[in-house]
């Protein structure tokens, strides 16, 4: 049977991130039930918001990492991986919905300016802000290219000597004492260490986590763009809008088209019966949501695609050794804002394996705080 120091299943970006940072430290295998990029999960796509603009401190130094580990990533590898466009959190006057946004900015020193309707449309033309909004900016902010920065990390595994095998699900684990078993088709393998990151198929190897996890089936959608000087990367930022919760980004994977969302709405799903149809209704609803905050963005659909997000009840993390198991690291539940997170991902699950419990405030997504 082969041995290995740790084994990593699932190589969407949490998985592959683990893969490069694990690699660095032993003998590593990486396993893939699909192939190696595809697009039955979480993590493909050409594009993922960036962005510090969290309403805790703690999501935000988290960001703070990833970004700085985003930039030593495309350093190694030569891809540009991050577009800085700035981002617009979009809120509504008196309601105090970006208050705690400010704050936990704030607290840790990440750039935010707060603007009024008004600035806003004098600055980013791309938006028609009500009199009664206002915004934050935050110039950190931008857009990953979502599948090439899984195959970046993914490459920089396999630079470190990880073994990557790709269409090989696990048919069975063990968890025991000192380590761990898995069956494969190909045969059984061994390691000390594990870490799962198997997004909305966690379930599936962890029945007893302990924590609850919903899959949904997001979609996205690109809307055709009659005029995009004012919606090129320079000249507008990815925006948030708390008043409904749809995002979106500039003119980036399609040349007239840009890419808006619908954070929440979304059915839920089996694994079994999870389609890649796109909700014809909800899909004009939000269209039409988009287009009367964007002048120039149509309500016509040139593309559509759809993704599995597995949340939490909570939509806080799954980052957390497994109860009574400390060798065995679960990242999960990502909720839909999680991708962003990705670089760093890899060197919470060391940390975390390795007992450097002071490494990050990963306070927020301990499996016990769900109890």
């Amino acid at each position: 049977m082969e041995r290995f120091d740790a084994i990593v299943i699932g190589t969407g970006v949490a998985g592959a991130s683990a893969a490069a940072s694990l690699a660095r430290r032993g003998r590593v295998l990486v396993l893939e039930q699909f192939d190696f990029l595809h697009e039955r999960g979480s993590s493909h796509g050409g594009s993922r918001i960036f962005r510090h603009a969290y309403d805790d401190e703690r999501y935000v130094r988290l960001a703070q990492a990833a970004d700085q580990r985003w930039r030593a990533l495309e350093a190694r590898s030569g891809e540009r991986l991050l577009l800085r466009t700035g981002g617009l959190d979009l809120g509504t006057l008196g309601e105090g919905d970006l208050d705690p946004i400010e704050a936990a900015l704030g607290a840790a020193s990440s750039p935010v300016e707060r603007l009024t309707a008004d600035e806003v449309r004098r600055r980013f033309p791309a938006y028609a802000l009500g009199d009664d909004r206002e915004a934050l900016f935050s110039p950190d902010a931008g857009v990953l290219a979502a599948t090439r920065a899984v195959a970046t990390l993914l490459r920089d595994a396999a630079c470190e000597g990880a073994v990557l095998r790709e269409r090989t699900p696990v048919t069975e684990l063990a968890v025991h004492d000192d380590g761990v078993e898995l069956a494969t088709p190909s045969g059984r393998v061994a390691a000390d260490r594990l870490v799962v990151a198997a997004g909305a198929w966690t379930d599936r190897l962890l029945s007893d986590l302990g924590v609850p996890l919903r899959v949904e089936q997001q979609q996205v959608l690109y809307l055709r763009v009659t005029d995009g000087r004012v919606h090129a990367p320079e000249r507008m930022p990815v925006f948030i809008d708390r008043r409904g919760m749809i995002y979106g980004f500039p003119l980036f994977e399609r040349p007239h088209a840009l890419k808006v969302s619908d954070h929440e709405g979304a059915p839920t799903v089996t694994l079994e019966e999870r389609t890649f149809d796109v909700d014809v209704e909800r899909a004009a609803d939000t269209a039409r949501r988009a287009s009367e905050l964007l002048p120039g963005v149509t309500t016509e659909v040139v593309e559509a695609q759809t993704c599995l997000y597995t949340k939490t009840p909570d939509e806080h993390f799954v980052l957390d050794r497994l109860p009574g198991h400390p060798h065995v690291v679960v990242m999960a539940g990502f909720s839909g804002h999680g991708f962003k997170f990705g670089a760093v991902l890899g060197d919470v699950a060391v940390a975390l394996l390795d007992g450097e419990d002071d490494a990050f405030d990963l306070s927020l997504f301990g499996i016990a705080v769900r109890g």
